[in-house]
Formats: C-alpha cells, sequence, structure tokens
C-alpha cells in the first residue's frame, strides 16, 4: 500500500513530461517547417518512387540504374506538364474574363428581378457596380503566382529526394520491425491515395473538358491533390469550381449536371473505391483522422492537411512499439486501452 503514492506521483510526472515534450517538439515543429515541410515531403515521395523503381524492374527486368532514372524522369515529367496546363487554363480564363463578368451580371439581374416581381426590393444598381468591380480575376492571377511560388519548393523537394534515392545505394537494409511496418503501411497508402487521386483528377478533367469547362484542367489539378486530404478534400475539390460554372452557364442545367457528375464522381471514389484497396489503411479512427487533420494543418498549413494521415499513422505505429505509449496507439485507432 506504501508504494501507491509513488506509482501515481509517477504516473503525474510521466503525463506532465509527456505534455511539455509534445509541446516542445510542437514548437520545433512550427519554427522549422520551412525545412521540414519539403523535407517530409520528400520522404514520402521517396518511398513511392521507390515502389516505382521497384515495379520497373520487377515488371520489364531494368537495371537498377535505368529503372530509377525512368522514375525520376517521369515524375519531373508529370510535375511540368501539371504547371504547363495550369498557366495555359488560367491565361484563357483571363481571356474571356469581360464575357464572364457580363453573364454573372445579367445572371444576378434576373434573379433579382424575379425578387422585385415578388415584392422583395433589392438595390440592383448597387449589387450590379459592386459584381463589375469583383475582384474574382486579380484572384485568379494571384493563384498564378501561387502556382510560382509551389514550383519553386518543388525544387527543393526534388533535389532531397534525388540524394535519398542516388544514396539509398549505400544505406543497409532495414531491420528494425517498426520501421519496416511504418515504411510498408505508409507506402501502401500513399501509391493508392496516387491511384485514386489520378482517376479522380482525370475524371474530373473529362467531364469539365465537354461541358468546355474555363479553367478545366486547373481544377483537375485541386481535386488530384485534395483528395489527399482526408473528409474535407472532396467536399473542396466540388465546391471549387462552383463559381466557375456560375460565371459560365448561370443557374442552367448545364450547372446542375456538371455539379453533380463532380460530385458522383468524389462520392464514388472516396467512399467505395479507395476503402476497398486501402483495407484497414493506416488503422487510425475517423475522428483521430479529423484530429490529425485540425493539429497538422495548424501546425504547417495547407501541406500538413496534405501530410496529417501519412505522419499521424507513422507517430501511431512507433508509440505502439514502445510499451508506455502503447495506449495512445490504440486510442487513435478508436480501442479503448485495458
Amino acid at each position: 500500500m506504501r508504494d501507491k503514492p509513488l506509482y501515481y506521483y509517477s504516473k503525474a510526472s510521466t503525463i506532465c513530461l509527456t505534455i511539455i515534450a509534445a509541446g516542445v517538439v510542437t514548437a520545433f515543429l512550427v519554427y522549422t517547417k520551412a525545412l521540414m515541410i519539403p523535407l517530409v515531403i520528400s520522404i514520402f515521395l521517396y518511398t513511392i518512387l521507390a515502389q516505382m523503381t521497384l515495379f520497373l524492374r520487377q515488371r520489364f527486368h531494368f537495371h537498377k540504374w535505368l529503372a530509377l532514372t525512368l522514375a525520376i524522369v517521369l515524375f519531373v515529367a508529370f510535375f511540368v506538364a501539371v504547371v504547363v496546363f495550369a498557366f495555359n487554363s488560367i491565361e484563357e480564363f483571363l481571356k474571356g474574363s469581360d464575357l464572364y463578368r457580363q453573364n454573372l451580371i445579367a445572371t444576378v439581374s434576373d434573379l433579382l428581378n424575379r425578387l422585385q416581381a415578388h415584392g422583395i426590393r433589392v438595390d440592383q444598381q448597387l449589387i450590379e457596380r459592386y459584381l463589375h468591380d469583383l475582384p474574382v480575376f486579380n484572384w485568379v492571377k494571384n493563384l498564378g503566382g501561387r502556382l510560382f511560388g509551389l514550383a519553386s519548393n518543388l525544387t527543393i523537394i526534388i533535389l532531397f529526394m534525388i540524394f535519398f534515392l542516388f544514396g539509398s545505394k549505400k544505406t543497409p537494409p532495414i531491420t528494425n520491425p517498426a520501421i519496416k511496418e511504418m515504411l510498408a503501411n505508409v507506402s501502401v497508402y500513399l501509391s493508392v491515395k496516387l491511384m485514386a487521386s489520378l482517376i479522380t483528377g482525370t475524371l474530373v478533367a473529362i467531364v469539365l473538358l465537354i461541358f468546355n469547362v474555363k479553367l478545366a484542367l486547373v481544377f483537375a489539378l485541386f481535386a488530384f491533390l485534395l483528395n489527399f486530404i482526408p473528409s474535407v478534400g472532396s467536399i473542396t475539390a466540388v465546391l471549387l469550381p462552383i463559381p466557375v460554372l456560375f460565371l459560365q452557364f448561370g443557374l442552367n442545367p448545364q450547372f446542375f449536371i456538371v455539379l453533380g457528375l463532380l460530385s458522383a464522381i468524389e462520392f464514388i471514389i472516396g467512399n467505395l473505391a479507395e476503402p476497398r484497396f486501402l483495407g484497414e489503411g493506416m488503422d487510425l479512427h475517423p475522428v483521430a483522422v479529423i484530429g490529425s487533420l485540425v493539429f497538422w494543418t495548424l501546425v504547417w498549413g495547407a501541406p500538413g492537411a496534405f501530410l496529417s494521415v501519412p505522419i499521424t499513422g507513422s507517430i501511431k505505429i512507433v508509440l505502439s512499439k514502445i510499451k508506455h505509449t502503447r495506449p495512445v496507439a490504440e486510442f487513435l485507432a478508436g480501442r479503448l486501452p485495458h
């Protein structure tokens, strides 16, 4: 009985030290995010490229260096194609900016006339004046600048990946079971997510191009990227094209058809196809997924949202291998510790 106070004191000390350590680590992540974000992204992309290299070697019997070089070339070519298509789509959209502004004013004026017919008075001239000066097209121009900034950051990521890939020959094989499990889970998760995102982006591009929607390739790119963000990513991907659809079609049937097709694509791939191939995935409870999304978004912004699930899943695997932190890993998986 005399050991009980010491036991509770030890427990309380461990909890307090864990909270302090978590705070210090979080502060470190925030302070070093300019370097840590490209580093972490490059590590995860390295796992994908390593799988691509392995596939090329096993499928086509390529030499290791040939498979590695081909994987890097494919990655860089994909990135360059995405940037070129994005800038071309923005340029094409800006050329028709006056026409879209007129369509917007005409649609809103029609709605205001219908409201006035039912006795609802609205200052039509004030709203039309505001719509005429709407800075939406400046936002699109700023989007081009942000894409250019993203390209600069991706250059650093590519350099990190090259160092990882070409330095892997001198690295001894991994024998630690926790690290092997972590890399295997992250590799499967990212590979499935990448394929699902590519299919999503391709289908979104096809739908938008069939209906001649402006910025179609930009929205397809966003659909590809946002698919990596759990839960809210697919919703955001559907909502993003709405302003352009409204500018182009108003409230005509095309507007609702395109919106319905985009929603169907996101629902089928996100809720039916992905879970079938991921299985248990990273073994995280949905509440833990949302919590990790919020936490990593606060710490690293948008890149943290993309990386939240693989980072949290990797941390959970490490925690599950340590006796004192195993209850935390079980809690993240949705299993209450005994």
